[in-house]
């Protein structure tokens, strides 16, 4: 019964969260927008059903059994002595320095991370969070539950780096919140500190649908690993269409159910053409 009282406090906080962001967020964009704000508003009600649909089911259903699944794979590679004894070294660094080490690992972690995300095979289940075709904060939210799993490679790694659990914390709310501010509809570039740290614009090219898959602007928090990796898009605002190309069925459930008939088909091409080979080998022997 506790279990369900947390999850419960759980689920409120994150509903509070969300509602406080959802405040700030439009407060910014009648700052910026003015008259057009409204206008965008109701361009984006489509999506943001849709973003709210996944939402409700991610926080009751997928994100808990995560973080259950996180806590179980780190407690037992923590059994199994396979976290690196780095606590000491962490101590002498001191909170300041630590801190900013695992903000620099973390999002380099996610980077490639993200990277792999954009695979031919894991991009069928990335394409649901690229196919907003207005994208707003709360694009962040349209997450398929794979890719979600996914996110939890980025602590997991940090935990076996040794890592104290509130530097992982930082990192992971760091990225969580920076990751509302660069799917904002805001035409920000951030200026001199877009040369290390990622902006609005530059994630707005990660969405843009007619950038093969998206090619570019895979960091959270600092552009620099996109410069250093060679994966850096930046001609300056995006006017691009978003989405994706691929057809993604009707709803939140066609989002969810997308992946798998993707996969599917790709598994049934393999088969056939196997089926095909065998065939072809055994006319070839008689």
């Amino acid at each position: 019964m506790s279990e369900v009282v947390e999850l419960l406090r759980g689920l409120g906080g994150r509903w509070l969260e969300l509602g406080v962001l959802a405040v700030a967020f439009c407060a910014l964009a009648l700052i910026v927008k003015r008259g057009r704000a409204l206008a965008d508003g109701r361009a984006a009600a489509a999506q943001t059903r849709i973003n709210l649909v996944i939402t409700v089911i991610d926080q009751i259903t997928v994100t808990p059994l995560v973080v259950l699944a996180m806590t179980a794979v780190t407690a037992a590679l923590t059994a199994a002595n396979l976290v690196a004894p780095t606590a000491g070294l962490w101590e002498r660094l001191g909170f300041g320095v630590t801190g900013i080490v695992a903000l620099v690992i973390g999002d380099f972690l996610g980077y490639w991370r993200h990277r792999v995300q954009h695979s031919r095979l894991l991009w069928p289940a990335h394409a649901i969070h690229h196919s907003d075709t207005n994208l707003t904060w709360f694009s962040l939210e349209r997450i398929h539950p794979v890719d979600r799993l996914g996110t939890a490679v980025d602590p997991i790694l940090m935990a076996l780096m040794g890592f104290p659990v509130w530097a992982i914390s930082l990192t992971v709310l760091a990225r969580h919140y920076w990751g509302y501010f660069i799917h904002a509809d805001v035409p920000w570039s951030l200026g001199k500190a877009g040369l290390i740290l990622n902006s609005p614009i530059l994630h707005r090219w990660h969405h843009a649908r007619d950038v093969e898959g998206s090619g570019s602007n895979f960091a959270t928090l600092f552009s620099i690993f996109d410069r250093a990796f060679g994966t850096l898009h930046d001609p300056g605002p995006c006017t691009a269409p978003l989405g994706v190309r691929e057809p993604m069925g009707r709803g939140a459930l066609g989002q969810y159910l997308h992946p798998f008939r993707v996969w599917g088909a790709a598994i049934a091409q393999i088969r056939s053409r196997s089926q095909a080979t065998r065939g072809a080998s055994a006319g070839g022997i008689g």
